[in-house]
C-alpha cells in the first residue's frame, strides 16, 4: 500500500507528472518536485499508511485518519503497473515517514540496482542520477 509509481511527463528543470497509489482511484497530478511531495504526503496523511511519526498541526477543521488506520484499495496491482511516464517511470516504496522526512527505496525497474534514501532530498538526488539523458 505504501508504494507509489511516479510517472515523468516532463523534465525541463523540474518534474511534471502523475503519482499513482493503491490508495487512490485517481492519479496524482504534480507540476514540481515540491508538489510532488506534496500530494503524495497528503495522501498518507489521509489514508494513515505510512503513519507519520509527528502529527501536523492544523487550525482548521481537517480530519485526519486514525492511528492505526487500513487504507481501502482503490486501484489494483495490475492497473497501478500498466502505467507509463513519458520521459520515465520509477516505483518509490515509502518504508516510514520519521523526523517529518520519507524513508524507502526508489527503483528505476532497469539495470539499476534500487537505491535506498534517508530523506526528501536524497530521494531527489537519486532521481537526478537515474535521469535519462
Amino acid at each position: 500500500m505504501n508504494a507509489l509509481r511516479v510517472c515523468i511527463d516532463e523534465e525541463n528543470g523540474d518534474l511534471k507528472g502523475r503519482i499513482y497509489s493503491k490508495m487512490s482511484a485517481k492519479p496524482l497530478r504534480f507540476y514540481n518536485c515540491t508538489e510532488m511531495f506534496l500530494v503524495a504526503d497528503q495522501l498518507f496523511d489521509e489514508c494513515g499508511y505510512p503513519q507519520t511519526f509527528q502529527e501536523k498541526r492544523s487550525f482548521q477543521n481537517e480530519r485526519s485518519a486514525g492511528h492505526y488506520a487500513r487504507p481501502k484499495v482503490r486501484l489494483e496491482d495490475k492497473e497501478v503497473m500498466k502505467q507509463s511516464g513519458i520521459c520515465r517511470t520509477v516505483d518509490v516504496l515509502v518504508r516510514s515517514r520519521r523526523r517529518a522526512g520519507w524513508q524507502g527505496v526508489l527503483s528505476c525497474g532497469d539495470a539499476q540496482p534500487p537505491m535506498e534514501f534517508q530523506s526528501e532530498m536524497e530521494l531527489l538526488k537519486y532521481l537526478a542520477m537515474t535521469r535519462k539523458t
